[in-house]
C-alpha cells in the first residue's frame, strides 16, 4: 500500500509541477509577460521542473530490481535536496510575495500560481516523508540542500548584470534580488517596507535553507530509526 501511495504521490508531483509550469508559459502574456520563456528564469518554476524530473526518474529507478543501491541512495538524496528547494518556493511565496505583491499588476492566484507555489511543496514534503526507500541522511546532506540556490543566484546575477529583462520590463527575478534599489548590495532602507541589501538577503535564505534542510533530516533519521 505504501509503495503505491508514493508511486501515485511521484507521478502526481511530475504531473502537477508539468501543467503549472505549461500554464505560467501559456499565459505568460496574460500575467504582463513580455514572452513565455521569460517564465523559465525564475526559480519557482525551475525548481518545479527540478522535484518533478527527480521524482519521475526515481520512480523509474524503483521500478527495476537490478538497479545498484547506491544509484537509488543518490536519486533520493537529490530528491530531499530539490525537496528543500520547492520548500523554500513554498515559503517564499507565503512570507514575501504573496502578502507584498501588487494585486491590481500581478495577480498571483492563478491556477499555474497555486499548482507551483503551493500544490507541488506540499504533494512533494508528503512524498519526501511518505517515501517507502528511506535512508539516513547526513550533515553533509544538509549542506548539499544549499546548492540548487546558489546555482539559481549565480545564474540570475549574471543575467541582472546584463540587464536582461525578466519579462516584466524589470532586470532582476525577485525584489530581493535587485542590486539596483537603494538598499543595493549591502545597504538598509527605512520606510513602510524596509529594504535589505542582496547580499543580506541571500545570507538569510541561505540560512532558511539550512534550516529546512536539518528540520527534514532530523525528522526523517527520527522516523526511519522508530521504524527499525
Amino acid at each position: 500500500m505504501i509503495k503505491k501511495i508514493s508511486f501515485i504521490t511521484k507521478i502526481l508531483i511530475f504531473v502537477t509541477a508539468l501543467i503549472g509550469v505549461l500554464f505560467a508559459c501559456i499565459y505568460a502574456r496574460a500575467d504582463g509577460y513580455s514572452h513565455w520563456t521569460k517564465r523559465l528564469l525564475y526559480f519557482t518554476n525551475q525548481s518545479n521542473l527540478w522535484i518533478g524530473i527527480i521524482c519521475l526518474l526515481t520512480t523509474v529507478v524503483n521500478a527495476k530490481d537490478k538497479v545498484k543501491s547506491e544509484i537509488k541512495r543518490l536519486t533520493y538524496v537529490t530528491k530531499f535536496i530539490f525537496t528543500v528547494s520547492i520548500t523554500l518556493t513554498g515559503l517564499i511565496f507565503w512570507v514575501l510575495l504573496a502578502p507584498f505583491a501588487d494585486q491590481e499588476n500581478y495577480n498571483v492566484w492563478t491556477v499555474a500560481s497555486i499548482l507551483t507555489h503551493i500544490v507541488v511543496p506540499v504533494l512533494a514534503v508528503f512524498d519526501f516523508f511518505y517515501d517507502d526507500y528511506k535512508i539516513i541522511l547526513t550533515k553533509k546532506h544538509t549542506l548539499l540542500a544549499i546548492i540548487p540556490p546558489l546555482i539559481y543566484f549565480t545564474f540570475a546575477s549574471i543575467l541582472s548584470v546584463c540587464q536582461v529583462d525578466f519579462g516584466r520590463g524589470e532586470n532582476f527575478p525577485y525584489f530581493f534580488m535587485d542590486f539596483y534599489s537603494e538598499a543595493g548590495l549591502l545597504g538598509f532602507v527605512s520606510g513602510d517596507l524596509p529594504q535589505l541589501g542582496t547580499v543580506y538577503w541571500l545570507v538569510l535564505i541561505l540560512l532558511i535553507i539550512l534550516g529546512i534542510g536539518f528540520l527534514y533530516r532530523v525528522l526523517n533519521n527520527n522516523r526511519i530509526k522508530k521504524i527499525k
